[in-house]
């Protein structure tokens, strides 16, 4: 399975011959990384199978950036404001989305979704979910890989939290290190200290695992 980062808190997941973008079209928003136009136009040239994305704040979803995907009618698109909601299923790999509260105060109408991706290893893509809603949730597959924001291993209570339902975490949503002014790098890098499950990968940067 290979995971490459294409935008600020997304992802190209590529498993058992299938390709999903998981909200790997942005826009930059403050600290936020946008995804870089290199990486725009490669995957206009060779389309993912599927786009996911958990809603539409546009530090996860491009609007602009989708656009030609949907005018083209391309791949299949899911989300919040895009159909079909009940997932998919491509050849042996499914998508399926999970409604999820949203990190901090909830905004009246946004929708949130998670996403569970199953092949040979079982992904969580947790958008922006708030970790907290994740304990005991039996009804859920206990997944290989957990790919979250920096709210999954900011403090200590929340990377063993993240360490107890997966065996590996992809961190996301993290700005460049020298354009930090809230010292994300540095609580996650406290909280995470000699962790040997954590990946997190810079802009374009591909992992296998």
């Amino acid at each position: 399975m290979e995971i490459q980062r294409t935008a600020n808190a997304g992802v190209l997941l590529k498993m058992d011959g299938v390709s999903i973008l998981l909200d790997g079209l942005c826009d930059g928003i403050d600290i936020y990384l946008p995804t870089p136009a290199a990486i725009a136009d490669s995957l206009l040239i060779s389309p993912p199978d599927v786009f996911a994305f958990t809603h539409n704040h546009p530090d996860h979803c491009s609007e602009a950036l989708l656009l030609p995907y949907r005018n083209q009618n391309l791949r299949p698109i899911l989300g919040p404001e895009y159909l079909p909601m009940e997932g998919v299923r491509i050849g042996e790999v499914t998508i399926r989305p999970v409604p999820s509260r949203h990190i901090g105060k909830t905004e009246p109408g946004l929708v949130h979704h998670s996403f569970i991706i199953k092949g040979s290893k079982c992904v969580w893509f947790m958008g922006d979910a708030a970790p907290l809603q994740w304990k005991n949730r039996s009804d859920l597959p206990k997944p290989d890989v957990l790919i979250g924001p920096y709210a999954y291993a900011n403090t200590k209570s929340a990377w063993e939290l993240s360490c107890s339902l997966a065996d590996k975490v992809v961190l996301l949503h993290l700005p460049e290190r020298n354009n930090d002014p809230y010292g994300l790098w540095t609580a996650v890098e406290s909280a995470t200290a000699g962790a040997t499950n954590l990946f997190i990968p810079q802009m374009g940067e591909i992992i296998t695992i």
